[in-house]
């Protein structure tokens, strides 16, 4: 299965054109030269209908973001107009923890990549143009934008606290100040993926929608930040007409079968010191359910002993593992399934053992355990954290495959099934095409 960037925008972007009337001016494209105070300089707008974690609203030339996941405030503003008057930016030496307001003028043109999702919805909404470098550690498993930021220089992070006040910051627990350094290269601002106390970083957070079509919001989010809020609205459109014909379409049953999310704990010396039980996100719980299952919500619980863990979770059907593999040198590697029945005690490299706490499983026989890592990056990177948290709709047909298989399915597109062992796509930049 090669790697998979959807273009949603070529054909129903030109339909959508041509059913504009011929003196509709949309989003400026770039800065303005004359300010018109009375002017409405974005008349194409977006709106967060679902549980994005986010709500924007417009007035003349700025659009007003606030990123309750973020817990930070971001206005945009038509390059070429004033800053609107009443808006202050949080100072770039401040120690205030949280709540910053973040001020930047669009459309973006030059921006530095530190957010997977970002890195997804910028190749969605075909501006990858416009990042001009990375983060130094970020790492991604889209081939072509692999092979764009190799060639790109990259930033590192600076940490810093005026000296006045740096036995304040131990004393009152408050955060050092966290940025990146753009230095002089015309850069414009940061899409990372979470808060920090910098000025010129905006964050994006799909992980953190409680709706699965909340999660593709996120392009309308990044799409603000270029003026391209008409294409976005084109491609959520096309994404929420799909996803609910897939829910339509899900297995109907009177009872759903149980999905749970769990991992063995292991140290680097090889030792399993535990096993762990996740509850599923809300965004998770959604999808599942509208595939016909039923996602663990209990509270995470921790087992040192694996009768007592395989009792609490005998009653799951299909099991989502999240265990990683340490190495004895540092960092880690994607298991496989032999790592996997090692981890949980199933058996040993001659088969799956029948003890009693075994048979109890009902995830086991029928090939249902699965990892959300099937397409991943040798730069230790998963379109997990990408391309799958900015499309609800493949991610609920992948649902729908695990609740419709009876033996383990072999085709999802992010879901890798471990008993039938199937193989990690590992993309390369040598895998873009383009």
């Amino acid at each position: 299965m090669a790697f998979r960037t959807v273009i949603y925008t070529t054909a129903a972007l030109v339909a959508a054109a041509l059913m504009l009337p011929i003196n509709v001016a949309g989003n400026e494209s770039g800065c303005v030269y004359s300010y018109d105070p009375s002017k409405d300089y974005f008349p194409d707008k977006v709106e967060s209908k679902y549980g994005s974690g986010f709500e924007i609203t417009y007035k003349g030339n700025a659009k007003f973001i606030r990123n309750n996941i973020a817990n930070e405030n971001y206005v945009l503003y038509q390059c070429g107009t004033p800053i609107p008057d009443g808006v202050n930016a949080t100072p770039a030496n401040s120690l205030q923890v949280g709540n910053w307001t973040k001020v930047a003028a669009v459309p973006g043109s030059k921006v530095v990549l530190s957010s997977a999702p970002a890195s997804a919805i910028i190749e969605t909404l075909g501006l990858q143009n416009t990042v001009a470098a990375s983060y130094k550690f970020f790492t991604v498993t889209s081939a072509c934008m692999q092979k764009q930021l190799a060639s790109l220089p990259s930033v590192d992070q600076t940490y810093a606290t005026p000296s006045a006040r740096r036995r304040s910051v131990a004393s009152h627990g408050l955060v050092r100040r966290v940025s990146y350094d753009l230095g002089n290269e015309g850069l414009q601002w940061t899409f990372t993926t979470y808060g920090m106390n910098d000025p010129r970083s905006f964050s994006v957070n799909p992980e953190n929608a409680t709706d699965m079509l909340g999660k593709a919001e996120w392009i309308k989010f990044v799409a603000a930040f270029y003026n391209k809020e008409a294409e976005a609205n084109t491609i959520f459109s096309e994404i929420e007409s799909r996803y609910n014909a897939l829910k339509k379409s899900a297995p109907n049953r009177a009872t759903k079968p149980s999905v749970g999310i769990a991992r063995y704990n292991k140290v680097a010396n090889g030792t399993i010191i535990g096993w762990t039980m996740v509850p599923a996100q809300k965004w998770l719980q959604q999808g599942l359910s509208d595939a016909g299952l039923d996602a663990y919500t209990g509270d995470m619980r921790s087992f040192t002993n694996a009768d007592e863990f395989y009792k609490a979770v005998s009653g799951w059907g299909i099991l989502i593992d999240t265990s990683i593999e340490p190495l004895s040198h540092g960092g880690a590697k994607v298991p496989e399934w032999q790592d996997l029945v090692n981890g949980y005690k199933l058996g040993s490299s001659s088969g799956i053992t029948k003890s009693a706490g075994i048979k109890s499983l009902q995830f086991v026989d029928p090939n249902a355990i699965y990892r959300s890592d099937l397409i991943s990056s040798t730069g230790n990177a998963t379109d997990a954290d990408e391309h799958l948290q900015i499309e609800p709709d493949v991610l609920l047909g992948d649902f729908i495959k695990l609740a419709s298989s009876s033996s383990g399915t072999k085709d999802a597109h992010w879901y890798r099934n471990m008993p039938l062992e199937v193989p990690v796509e590992w993309m390369s930049p040598n895998n873009c095409s383009g």
